[in-house]
């Protein structure tokens, strides 16, 4: 595409910074996503763009898919470099403004309930410190200078993007669609890997309905926050329906038996002990609260229990 590039992370899995997206204009440069921060992501990033001719300091514009610490971490940078206007939705703003309003929408407080013997229970506990060191990825604060909801349009040089409202993953992720040029930036909905979800972010059936939105669409290239372009549209996003079902289906095998606790649900979904505080726990409650809807379990504290 004339005008448009795309920077890669060093690689689709976290941590690692997003991908950013970069568009000419008569003004300068506008970026989606602006990476992570620290030292070596935004001088990695920096550098990469003035070897492609793209001078940071012309930077007028940076549209974030959500606030979260590998999409705008790196924003420290570039408010410094340029002074760029800041755009996101209006519903993932204040967490923009305050970093740590996303221990909210991450749902720490349930790994918190469940994993009491890491000592976070009756404890603070600092998702950006956490975060920053396991991943070297800290996040950054930035006062958005114009917010966005589902249907608003925002020009970036020849691309009118529509913004659609695709949360799953975060409460007021985006993605921007150009529906005459038949592309999608989809942020982290769809790309290389299936992005984590929690009840608070919109869980399981506001990631499905989010896939369903973005397919749905007339699109020859999707942009993703991770990972390679996709020029399968059908394809990749058949395959990340097929990975949360297929958490569902063993969810539902586990209960063929009979009742199960929560945590063992959690263990036998994510082995790693890793992954089970965060984000085992969140995105087991995710599954559960789907299939309560849908009358195929049912809830005692703990205890979960199938409906035959």
């Amino acid at each position: 595409m004339e005008n448009l590039v795309m920077i890669k992370g060093e690689r689709p899995l976290w941590p690692s910074s997003s991908n950013v997206l970069i568009i000419r204009d008569s003004d300068g440069l506008i970026m989606v996503e602006a990476g992570c921060g620290g030292k070596e992501f935004s001088q990695r990033l920096v550098s990469k763009m003035r070897s492609m001719g793209l001078p940071p300091e012309k930077v007028h514009t940076i549209v974030l898919s959500h606030a979260h610490p590998d999409h705008m971490g790196g924003i420290s940078t570039f408010l410094k470099i340029s002074q760029p206007l800041v755009i996101i939705s209006e519903i993932d703003a204040p967490s923009a403004r305050n970093p740590h309003l996303l221990t909210d929408s991450f749902n720490v407080l349930m790994g918190k309930e469940y994993f009491p013997e890491l000592g976070f229970k009756d404890s603070g506990l600092d998702l950006l410190t956490l975060f920053e060191k396991i991943s070297n990825c800290p996040m950054a604060s930035a006062e958005p200078d114009k917010t966005v909801k589902e249907g608003d349009k925002i020009q970036m040089g020849d691309y009118l993007f529509e913004v659609l409202h695709t949360p799953g993953h975060s409460p007021g992720h985006i993605s921007l669609v150009d529906r005459e040029e038949k592309i999608c930036y989809s942020g982290d909905v769809v790309g290389d890997v299936v992005a984590w979800y929690s009840p608070s972010s919109g869980g399981v059936l506001g990631y499905l309905s989010s896939l369903e939105k973005i397919e749905k669409c007339d699109l020859q290239k999707i942009y993703p926050s991770h990972g390679e372009i996709i020029t399968e549209k059908e394809k990749a996003i058949g395959r990340i329906r097929g990975k949360i079902y297929e958490r569902e289906n063993l969810i539902l095998k586990e209960l063929e038996t009979g009742p199960r606790q929560f945590r063992e649900l959690v263990e036998k979904m994510f082995p790693s002990p890793n992954q089970q505080f965060f984000p085992g726990v969140q995105i087991l409650e995710s599954h559960l609260i789907k299939l309560e809807k849908e009358e195929k379990i049912i809830r005692q504290n703990h205890l979960v229990l199938p409906l035959k």
